[in-house]
């Protein structure tokens, strides 16, 4: 994953790349679908054999993608899709047009706006991590600090990550991954990254993009700020650290 959709980290693709390269007959998969159009994307300099990418992620209609296909030296690829032989024999069925060229105009576009909307949304992410730091205390921003700004990992501790979904039901937020929405599990990425399970569990990510306003930005800490404080006045384990207590010390048992 070039991108990681959860945390916003840059992977160094083009080492992984040059690794993977050094083993004769191994070809290398890099799934770009969150980070087509918001990063530079070299097949050549990443080292890939194989990129994958979404129409959605690219501002262009669901339901369709790409996939990135290194002709020299060739890689050759086994259909999953028998039939009529569209797409080279690789993938078979008709067409959808209209999806096609809107995916084509889209990436165009992104191309074209990445610099404008990179800026754009750097700007956002800071003022959204500033605006929350700035009123509540106990926030872990999750992830390398230095990826993609437009994707932002925030763990609120003493607060339940669903409680504060619900909680913010106006607002286009998760847990994590749409992948993994489904799941009351906590976020396996968060904890490979070392988060302990109750601060994965609390976690919402944060996502900004090319029509995100300012104004948008400021009603969501504002949200933020007024339910992280209105949940954790109900939770004992708040209560117990703003009377000085180290809730890591204390060893938890069942009755």
């Amino acid at each position: 994953m070039t991108v990681n959709n959860e945390t916003g980290a840059i992977q160094p693709i083009k080492e992984i790349g040059a690794l993977v390269h050094r083993h004769r007959g191994v070809h290398f998969h890099t799934d770009a679908a969150s980070a087509a159009g918001k990063i530079s994307n070299d097949v050549n300099e990443m080292n890939v054999d194989l990129m994958s990418l979404s129409g959605h992620k690219l501002y262009g209609p669901k339901g369709v993608g790409a996939c990135y296909v290194r002709r020299r030296p060739r890689v050759r690829l086994e259909p999953i899709i028998n039939g009529g032989g569209q797409e080279r024999g690789l993938r078979s069925g008709t067409l959808a047009t209209p999806l096609v060229a809107g995916m084509g105009e889209a990436a165009r576009t992104a191309k074209q706006e990445m610099a404008r909307d990179h800026a754009h949304v750097k700007e956002l992410s800071e003022r959204l991590i500033k605006g929350i730091n700035a009123k509540v205390e106990h926030v872990v921003r999750n992830g390398d600090t230095n990826g993609y700004p437009g994707c932002v990992n925030l763990s609120f501790a003493y607060v339940e990550g669903e409680s504060l979904l619900m909680a913010l039901k106006d607002i286009a937020l998760s847990s994590g991954s749409a992948c993994t929405s489904a799941s009351l599990e906590p976020s396996y990425v968060l904890r490979a990254l070392g988060a302990a399970e109750d601060m994965a569990h609390s976690s919402l990510r944060f996502g900004m993009g090319r029509f995100t306003t300012e104004a948008e930005v400021d009603y969501v800490i504002e949200k933020i700020v007024a339910v992280v404080q209105w949940l954790r006045d109900m939770s004992p384990l708040w209560e117990m650290v703003q009377d000085g207590i180290d809730i890591s010390s204390i060893d938890w048992a069942q009755h």
